[in-house]
């Protein structure tokens, strides 16, 4: 008789689950699993017989040079934006983390970007970052500074998207981590001051041991994010100057929208998540050794 109401729990339980598990399969695993199978095909939108090809499009992926430099570019990006948010999300969670008039307002502008689409960040930042007259070259000018060519250099078009993300995204580390140092106990500090430790010492011993949790949880969702860059390079630089700016995501919606090579795009796509998935994994078996350490 034990068995019939554990049935009926389950039953009950599934139908609760049934109004989000019905668009979860619709929407998001049968896509995910249709995607990959279009990878091991010749798949085409301009209707062309579609074929199973095995590994093949993979193997294309290892002697394509776009591939490989929009891969570079992705990895400069992350390499060059994750740090710098974090670093930033930081020290600004400390400074706005005290006591001072007006901090709510303070709070508010640098959340407030976050909030902002992509569109309308690309054409803030091409007006800030216009050779002739945008405002950054405008002041460069009347400090005495020779000016930039900001996105039309190889050079420097990364850098100023690197530049635009961190002024879009740093948001979110910021708020995230200021919750995070807001949980820690206060008392800990006042015990440390007694004991004659001074602001270093605090922030080295109590501040980020303690914060440490929240910041590997904001690095791996940066990584991720980073990773899957696309809206801002494609719509200040469009990849360039001569392709210096193109990443991943965009050599995939080029490839798929532009190309109409639907079965190539998903091995693109599939090249990325398995590479999304091993820096996840070794940055969880780092933490984990890490934590049995201590």
């Amino acid at each position: 008789m034990a068995a019939r109401p554990r049935r009926t729990q389950a039953l009950v339980a599934w139908l609760f689950l049934l109004p989000f598990l019905a668009p979860f399969v619709l929407f998001w695993a049968a896509p995910i699993v249709h995607g990959l199978y279009l990878s091991f095909t010749n798949a085409s939108l301009t209707g062309a017989e579609e074929r199973f090809v095995g590994l093949a499009n993979y193997q294309r992926l290892l002697a394509d040079p776009t591939y490989r430099r929009a891969l570079g570019n992705t990895i400069v990006f992350v390499v060059e934006n994750v740090p710098v948010l974090l670093v930033a999300g930081l020290l600004l969670a400390l400074l706005l983390n005290q006591s001072m008039p007006g901090l709510a307002a303070i709070r508010a502008a640098f959340v407030a970007p976050y909030l902002i689409t992509a569109s309308a960040v690309a054409i803030i930042w091409q007006f800030v970052l216009d050779p002739a007259t945008g405002l950054l070259n405008v002041w460069l000018a009347e400090v005495g500074l020779p000016t930039q060519r900001w996105l039309s250099e190889p050079g420097q078009a990364m850098g100023a998207i690197v530049l635009i993300t961190l002024w879009w995204r740093v948001g979110f580390p910021l708020l995230v981590l200021l919750a995070g140092l807001q949980e820690i106990p206060g008392e800990l500090y006042e015990a440390a001051r007694l004991d004659g430790a001074g602001a270093w010492q605090r922030f080295w011993r109590i501040t980020l041991p303690l914060l440490a949790p929240v910041l590997f949880f904001v690095l791996i969702i940066r990584l991720i994010d980073s990773f899957k860059v696309f809206a801002q390079v494609y719509l200040v630089t469009g990849g360039g100057p001569v392709g210096s700016t193109r990443v991943l995501i965009q050599y995939l919606y080029e490839t798929g929208f532009q190309d109409f090579r639907s079965g190539y795009a998903a091995a693109i796509g599939w090249s990325l998540f398995v590479i999304i998935l091993g820096v996840t994994a070794i940055q969880m078996r780092l933490l984990r050794r890490y934590g049995a350490d201590e």
